[in-house]
């Protein structure tokens, strides 16, 4: 029986044994439930206080999003994601730059979080340097990814039920301390959602664009597309459902944390907001076991990541944007790109002995929204356009809000994101210009 990837003009070689629920503990593991300890100090004071509200106005975005990917994975459920969507839906050209920029998205998610682990398990075990703890996650994360995406899977359905049994813990404690007279003194108020100052649309639409950096990673289900049994149906649920309870972990987070601790003005550093909320309404032992979580989340993100960027280099070395050979290799047992495992694991390590945490954070949101306004577009060109399914509402009005909506977000980013953005992109396009003589040789596979 011909599959659909072979329709398409590839040999199915990865093995397909990710379930719904295996696909959207994925999407999960990638965003990590704990991902709002990265920003709630910097982002509390960027929205004034009101993070809550700017998690809803980003999981409204990112739904839109996660449905048009739904689509788009119906129609080419094959390894490369955003990359392939754009490129087979509009035009070759676009999708080397749609993957070009989600390239950056998926290499920095491990990187940042080999950064953040190491920082935290130093502080916890000094004697054991920043940078031995670099290659001990990189070490571990690189070797699962290494012996199949089953495993990896596997692992991630431990580690990421450990994680949310954290985070509710965390929840709990937060919602009983404040019925014990800590901050707010109440579970109920607004505070969460309106600052003291009034509102302030260009201070969410800020907060709105900070908080997508939590949601960054839901996409990633779509590179296992040749890996999933029944990939038409379960990519486009997988991503949705990731988006909607990862969002309603972020938003219960930061809600009970503002009423925790109020001032978020008197934190003694940004960097560990969180951890002083959980010290306020726990104790050292919360404060303790949510730091553990944080350490937890830099395998399970790093896990994800790694294969992701990893699959989406496999699907462009398969349509030779790439050099095929390398880029396509698999392990003869596993069915695992290893060649291109390694690379992510070394790109990691140099990046997390090298960079700082505050510029990586910038630029993911960058390459992030860029692949999300391309995977909207290309549901409208493809469906609406091309194949004249004339549903207005499923093909024209949904992602194009959703790409309104993502460039609305994209445009308001940090000048210092948007800069190195766009020297990132003008690197791609000479390599482009160079690989397709002028971009005038289209890739071998679009010309058969």
């Amino acid at each position: 029986m011909t599959s659909k990837t072979e329709n398409m003009g590839y040999e199915q070689q990865l093995k397909r044994v990710l379930t719904l629920k295996d696909l959207a503990i994925y999407g999960i593991a990638f965003m990590t439930p704990i991902a709002p300890a990265y920003i709630y100090g910097s982002a509390s004071a960027i929205t004034g206080g009101t993070l809550a509200l700017a998690y809803i106005v980003a999981m409204v975005a990112m739904l839109f999003t996660a449905y048009s990917y739904g689509h788009m994975a119906a129609a080419f459920p094959v390894a490369g994601s955003t990359y392939t969507y754009t490129q087979r839906a509009i035009n070759h050209n676009l999708g080397f730059f749609a993957g070009w920029a989600m390239f950056l998205d998926y290499v920095l998610v491990p990187l940042v979080v080999f950064m953040v682990g190491a920082s935290y398990a130093n502080a916890a075990v000094p004697a054991v340097p920043y940078i031995a703890w670099v290659f001990i996650i990189a070490t571990v994360v690189t070797v699962v990814n290494y012996f199949g995406v089953q495993i990896a899977a596997k692992t991630n359905l431990i580690l990421v039920g450990i994680m949310g049994a954290i985070v509710i813990i965390f929840i709990v404690v937060c919602a009983y301390a404040v019925t014990q007279g800590t901050g707010e003194g109440t579970l109920v108020s607004s505070n969460p959602f309106v600052s003291a100052d009034g509102f302030s649309s260009s201070m969410l639409i800020a907060g709105g664009a900070i908080a997508c950096f939590s949601f960054l990673g839901f996409d990633s289900i779509t590179t296992m597309a040749e890996e999933a049994v029944n990939p038409k149906r379960d990519i486009g649920r997988a991503a949705i459902l990731a988006c909607l309870l990862g969002g309603g972990i972020f938003i219960l987070q930061a809600y009970v944390a503002q009423l925790v601790w109020p001032d978020y003005t008197t934190f003694a550093s940004a960097d560990t907001a969180l951890f002083e909320v959980a010290q306020l309404a726990g104790g050292a032992a919360m404060a303790g076991l949510y730091t553990f979580a944080v350490v937890l989340s830099t395998l399970t993100a790093g896990l994800t990541g790694q294969s992701s960027a990893a699959r989406l280099l496999f699907g462009m070395g398969r349509d030779e944007v790439l050099p095929k050979k390398f880029f396509t290799h698999l392990h003869p047992k596993y069915k695992t790109p290893v060649y291109n495992i390694i690379i992510m694991c070394v790109i990691g390590i140099v990046g997390a002995l090298t960079m700082n945490i505050a510029l990586v954070t910038e630029l993911l949101n960058f390459g992030g929204l860029f692949g999300f306004m391309c995977v909207n577009l290309s549901v409208i060109v493809f469906y609406f356009i091309k194949q004249k399914k004339h549903n207005v509402v499923s093909y024209l009005i949904l992602p194009a809000l959703g790409f309104l909506i993502c460039f609305y977000l994209w445009i308001h980013l940090s000048e210092t994101a948007l800069k190195v953005g766009g020297v990132w992109l003008a690197i791609g396009i000479v390599y482009a210009a160079v690989t397709t003589k002028g971009f005038k040789v289209k890739p071998p596979i679009l010309s058969e």
